[in-house]
């Protein structure tokens, strides 16, 4: 006969910490932290850093841990996956997110000092990082979060992950702060990935006549592309995007997040070895 069970023990992530922090502003942040049995290079290590870190960081540090398991494959080394949460065990802070992550006043410009000034240090001091392979990655109106980072702050990350972005909000006002990108001259190209759902526009059979109604306006898929195209064209950033077949605003985010850890994460080097 099966052994009883004795327990009602948590499962825990192999090789992740959680820390919860205070920054100068006041504000209670967790921050949960996957991270490399191996030492470091010399350079430190690559970091992939997610905000909405309660609902993306345990998909991400696994398809982290996974694909550097067999780098010879997928060409993803040992990386530090930071997700940015709040403190709570709801996947997102509705309240929070709104207040840090939209390109308002005491918004998102704030959130990006304390992660700039205050979260990536505190990082740094627990375990040496590669300020030339630092990723952004974000979801919805954390993907709206990574094209104002991107946009206003060009240097500060490497790499972007810009997932289902919420484009529509504000009437597009994000288009008049890409525009401005656009027309300036000079830094590094740095790198975008734009992912969105199939179904985020048009919705599926069973989507309700008032939701699809919403989709289509917001033209979730639409706006991505155009986007991609615009910035592609522009010669400001080295765009890439994909449309993930038959997924939805929320079922999209476990496929985007294996996607980028690829696109942030994998040394092209060890990519090109693992395809000869």
């Amino acid at each position: 006969m099966p052994r009883a069970v004795t327990s009602d023990d948590p499962v825990s992530l192999p090789g992740t910490v959680q820390r919860d922090i205070t920054t100068r502003d006041g504000l209670a942040y967790r921050l949960l932290l996957g991270m490399p049995a191996e030492p470091a290079p010399p350079g430190g290590f690559p970091v992939l850093v997610l905000v909405d870190g309660n609902a993306l960081f345990a998909t991400a540090a696994t398809a982290a841990r996974l694909q550097a398991g067999r780098s010879e494959v997928t060409g993803v080394g040992p990386a530090i996956v930071l997700g940015i949460g709040y403190p709570g065990d709801k996947p997102f802070d509705v309240e929070r997110r709104q207040r840090d992550l939209l390109p308002v006043t005491d918004g998102a410009d704030r959130f990006l000092d304390v992660i700039a000034g205050e979260i990536l240090p505190a990082v740094a001091a627990i375990a040496p990082l590669d300020p030339s392979r630092c990723a952004l990655v974000g979801h919805s109106y954390g993907g709206l979060f990574a094209l104002h980072t991107l946009f206003t702050r060009p240097g500060l990350f490497a790499s972007y992950v810009a997932s289902s972005p919420s484009i529509w909000w504000n009437d597009r006002a994000i288009l008049a702060t890409e525009e401005a990108f656009r027309a300036r001259a000079g830094g590094h190209p740095g790198r975008l990935l734009i992912a969105v759902g199939e179904d985020e526009q048009a919705g599926a059979a069973r989507t309700p006549p008032s939701r699809a109604q919403r989709l289509s306006m917001a033209r979730m898929v639409d706006n991505a592309a155009e986007m991609a195209v615009r910035l592609q064209a522009s010669g400001r950033v080295s765009c890439e995007s994909v449309v993930f077949p038959g997924e939805n605003h929320v079922s999209v985010i476990p496929a985007m997040l294996s996607r980028a850890v690829a696109f942030a994460l994998a040394d092209l080097a060890m990519q090109r070895t693992a395809a000869a």
